[in-house]
């Protein structure tokens, strides 16, 4: 299959889009919420309207969203799009044998088709609920069919080559630490400036499959290039015993002492992060990637989200890789989110609006754009979600944060713009041809169940 096939002609950027009558929740510094209008004007939001009724202009698309949320478009922390194939063929595993008997020989068993494939699916089903940036972590090898899948794509994107090079704890995703950098920094000469929307991160798994001299190189590539830094701590009992065993010091300890925490950098999970450790998330602003699904799932732990914020630290929601959630949808998170803390907690302890924000302004703030995405203001850049408020789960509820926060899902999502650009019209990709990709993906599905039985 071409990728012609798959992917559609990019819509070109019209001159001016109204988008009108929408209930416009805006994640401003007020937080105002209100019936209106929201302009856009090639990749920037140029005007925010309360109750206008103006007369669309020259040149101007209107767009009808009363009976709908006009949002800031969702941002999801923490990914695998490479994963997205192995939805359902890992489940009921706790982290280390999720990861050692199933993901690592599935992501090994990739080909650059198969992962396109992964990435495209995985894409398809995020932009299609909403979410209109990314940071991803994709596997060991064949890294450049996620980046041009996420740029065909039209998403935000923020992700790189995954970092193994400690033998033993590596598994079949072991490369050596000399490759390893020396691939990294190809691909990021490769992907500077190539697209406005791909930006490269760097991403070492975690502390049990990298070696010291890798993370060095790390926080070295980082200050150099001033990238984001994208890894995994404190997920689970079991991995925070065997880095205590490794280095001798908690996962954040050990990562503060190699320098890499600092406001680019971004850890997900940090489930069971020592006082001490979420004390030093917050005074090197080190951002966390919230995964609720994920850490349910994978029996994990409840992460108290609570206490961190109240530390002042910021955090994000990500779903995660399908084979741990097993769904990609932003607004199950955000949901999950909220309540997962109330029966310890109470009932007030994560709010509808706590929940939003993290897949909102927060989002942006751990990816370093909060001047630019994150919330709906003028001179910001386009990235737009409509949201029917149809459905009858929906359709009464007053209160917007509540609406979207505990009655809407993915399902709900019609139309979704990226720096101005519509992905998303009625509910259809524009970009994504969705019955090729998933015909395409069913097939590489196939083949790489084949290579792994093989081994």
């Amino acid at each position: 299959m071409t990728s012609s096939r798959v992917f559609k002609r990019a819509a070109r950027l019209p001159a001016r889009v109204r988008i009108r009558g929408g209930h416009v929740v805006t994640m401003n510094a007020k937080r105002e919420t209100f019936e209106g209008d929201v302009v856009l004007e090639g990749e920037r939001i140029v005007a925010i309207r309360r109750g206008s009724r103006a007369r669309a202009g020259r040149g101007e698309s209107v767009i009808d969203a009363r009976e709908c949320f006009v949002i800031p478009g969702l941002i999801q922390g923490h990914v695998h799009l490479c994963q997205t194939l192995f939805r359902g063929l890992a489940d009921d595993l706790a982290l280390l044998d999720w990861l050692q008997k199933k993901i690592w020989p599935f992501e090994h068993a990739h080909t650059p088709a198969s992962l396109r494939a992964s990435a495209d699916v995985g894409l398809l089903e995020m932009q299609l609920s909403g979410t209109t940036a990314i940071l991803d972590m994709a596997t060991v090898r064949h890294t450049p069919s996620v980046l041009e899948a996420a740029e065909a794509s039209g998403i935000r994107y923020w992700g790189g080559k995954c970092l193994m090079d400690r033998k033993g704890t590596a598994g079949p995703l072991y490369q050596d630490t000399r490759s390893s950098l020396n691939e990294t920094e190809g691909l990021i000469r490769d992907w500077r400036g190539r697209s406005p929307l791909v930006r490269y991160a760097l991403c070492p798994r975690f502390a049990i499959s990298c070696t010291r001299e890798l993370l060095e190189a790390t926080q070295a590539l980082q200050a150099r290039e001033g990238l984001l830094v994208h890894t995994h701590a404190s997920e689970n009992r079991d991995e925070i015993a065997l880095v205590r065993k490794m280095t001798g010091l908690d996962n954040i300890s050990y990562f503060e002492k190699l320098g890499l925490l600092n406001p680019r950098t971004v850890i997900a999970h940090g489930v069971h992060l020592t006082g001490k450790e979420a004390l030093a998330m917050v005074r090197t602003r080190t951002s966390l990637a919230h995964c609720p699904s994920s850490n349910l799932k994978l029996g994990s732990g409840v992460a108290p989200i609570g206490d961190y914020l109240r530390l002042g630290m910021n955090v994000c929601l990500g779903a995660d890789g399908a084979p741990c959630n097993n769904s990609l949808d932003p607004f199950l998170e955000m949901r999950l989110a909220a309540l997962i803390q109330k029966p310890s907690k109470g009932p007030q302890e994560i709010r509808a609006q706590d929940a939003f924000e993290m897949a909102t302004l927060r989002g942006a703030r751990a990816l370093g754009a909060e001047a630019e995405i994150g919330s709906l203001e003028e001179g910001k850049r386009a990235d737009v979600v409509v949201v029917a408020r149809t459905h009858a789960s929906v359709a009464t509820v007053r209160d917007p944060y509540s609406a979207l926060v505990y009655s809407c899902l993915g399902r709900d999502v019609r139309d979704v713009w990226v720096d101005g650009r519509e992905v998303v019209r009625g509910g259809e990709h524009l970009r994504i041809d969705a019955a090729e990709t998933l015909a395409r993906a069913r097939r590489e599905l196939r083949k790489l169940l084949g290579r792994v039985e093989a081994k």
